[in-house]
């Protein structure tokens, strides 16, 4: 099985690595692929695909079994389900991974119910988030496989970015360096 763990990753965080860990101690015969969006993909702040790669690297380099992939970097954004599509030219048994809070506002995304009834996902899950049972209720009209795993950590990027005095505990020490060197969101801090 290959895993596809997507997002923005801006920047990617101790909770980004947590998950890998996580995914990978439940499905350890699995390798994740991590898919960061590309630049065009219009999201407040977000630092080059080139950066983000960079410091997903970074982040990862020590765990076995993950790849960081770079398919959306010259491409514009089409959807998640055309990546998708595109990874499955190269990988079998592909699974998505996605958070309760995305899973909720799916259909608004390029070819949601598509996306849905083609691709099994795993959830992570929160234990504010909605249940499976809620959303097997919320999806009951689309053909759809849902896998739920429990992860209640609460670390967001978005704090990371406008906090950097909060860096230290969000971040990894390579990353946030990265991030100095290199003069991303704004303000630099250090460890």
């Amino acid at each position: 099985m290959v895993i596809v763990f997507g997002g923005s990753f801006n920047p990617p965080t101790q909770a980004h690595r947590n998950i890998i860990l996580k995914l990978l101690s439940i499905y350890p015969d699995s390798q994740v692929l991590v898919l960061p969006v590309g630049n065009d993909y219009h999201k407040k702040e977000l630092v080059d695909i080139k950066h983000r790669i960079h410091m997903l690297k970074l982040l990862t380099r020590d765990i076995n079994k993950v790849m960081i992939s770079d398919l959306e970097a010259s491409d514009q954004f089409r959807g998640t389900l055309v990546s998708l599509d595109e990874l499955s030219k190269t990988y079998q048994d592909l699974h998505f991974v996605i958070g309760t809070d995305n899973l909720i506002g799916i259909r608004k995304w390029i070819n949601g119910d598509l996306l849905l009834k083609k691709y099994p996902f795993i959830v992570m899950n929160r234990k504010s988030g909605m249940t499976q049972k809620e959303a097997e209720t919320l999806f009951k009209d689309v053909p759809h496989h849902f896998e739920f795993v429990e992860f209640d950590e609460a670390i967001s990027a978005t704090e990371a970015r406008q906090n950097p005095n909060d860096r230290y505990k969000i971040l990894t020490k390579e990353v946030i360096d990265y991030i100095n060197q290199n003069h991303l969101y704004k303000e630099s801090i250090h460890v």
